[in-house]
């Protein structure tokens, strides 16, 4: 999908990433997430739901106050996020922020589907307005027990993010490659030994990355994960801005396209910023 448009590739990764991550992530088979985890993933299955993400990192614009507070059978959200791609379509979003009269976060899994939700316009023009990102506020909104996970500490909070945004750069990095490679064939850009090396590299720190994955059961290995995963995303991007510039001129929509990557989580710049070199 990604090949022939890219925005729609986008919108498919904003639901397959929180997906994997949620499905895939190592979970005490004892433990009450487990369990909840269970319950989501079996709703999901059933009756097709699609899932997005909100409060994100971006390089510009955060998420505006959110807050929880413990109710009867589960909490009240209020407040909002800037940025949730699928806003028009989603029926779930995965969401973290912080519990009223508590120093821990809650994980939050909130059906979408509800008048106390509400949808502000997108935030993107032009073919990216595809992605469906936009603006979302809640009132009142009410999330169950049973989708709720309370984070005891920031290092399992920050590791639930590394371990999701990793997912996240996988998926993200493919839909741009294969745009990318539609692009080549479709003008006939030549493919130098650069570009050769570039996705030959590539391609061994994503055996490498899958692999992490399936041993992320320790804040090192994430960290582990998250880390060549961020540099995958960083040089896909570099990638895609020499494609931008290269169908520039034929196809300006495609070049504008291209050019977003590097503003997605995690922004080039942060990513330059932790290896210690300048944007």
């Amino acid at each position: 999908m990604a090949a022939e448009c890219l925005p729609l590739g986008i919108a498919v990764v904003m639901h397959l990433y929180p997906l994997c991550a949620t499905r895939c992530v190592p979970l005490p088979w004892w433990s009450p997430a487990y369990l909840r985890r269970a319950l989501l993933l079996r709703a999901i299955d059933q009756h097709s739901l699609i899932l997005a993400n909100a409060g994100s990192e971006r390089a510009a614009g955060a998420h505006s106050s959110v807050t929880l507070r413990r109710t009867a059978g589960g909490v009240l959200l209020n407040g909002g996020f800037d940025y949730m791609s699928l806003a028009h379509v989603a029926d779930i979003v995965l969401f973290s922020a912080p519990l009223e009269g508590s120093p821990n976060t809650m994980f939050c899994a909130a059906d979408l589907g509800d008048d106390s939700v509400h949808i502000g316009p997108s935030k993107f023009g032009g073919s990216m307005k595809l992605s469906d990102t936009c603006s979302v506020s809640f009132d009142n909104h009410r999330v169950p027990t049973h989708r709720c996970i309370e984070i005891p500490d920031y290092g399992a909070l920050n590791c639930m993010a590394q371990y999701q945004r990793s997912w996240f750069h996988l998926l993200l990095g493919e839909a741009y490659l294969s745009r990318m490679e539609a692009l080549r064939q479709q003008w006939e850009l030549p493919r130098t030994a650069e570009l050769i090396a570039s996705l030959n590299e590539l391609e061994f720190l994503k055996r490498y990355s899958l692999c992490l994955i399936n041993e992320a059961s320790s804040p090192s290995a994430v960290e582990s994960l998250s880390r060549v995963t961020a540099a995958m995303k960083l040089r896909i991007s570099w990638l895609a801005q020499a494609t931008a510039v290269a169908v520039r001129g034929r196809d300006e929509t495609a070049a504008n396209e291209l050019g977003f990557i590097g503003r997605q989580p995690t922004s080039d710049e942060r990513i330059l910023r932790s290896i210690g070199a300048a944007a």
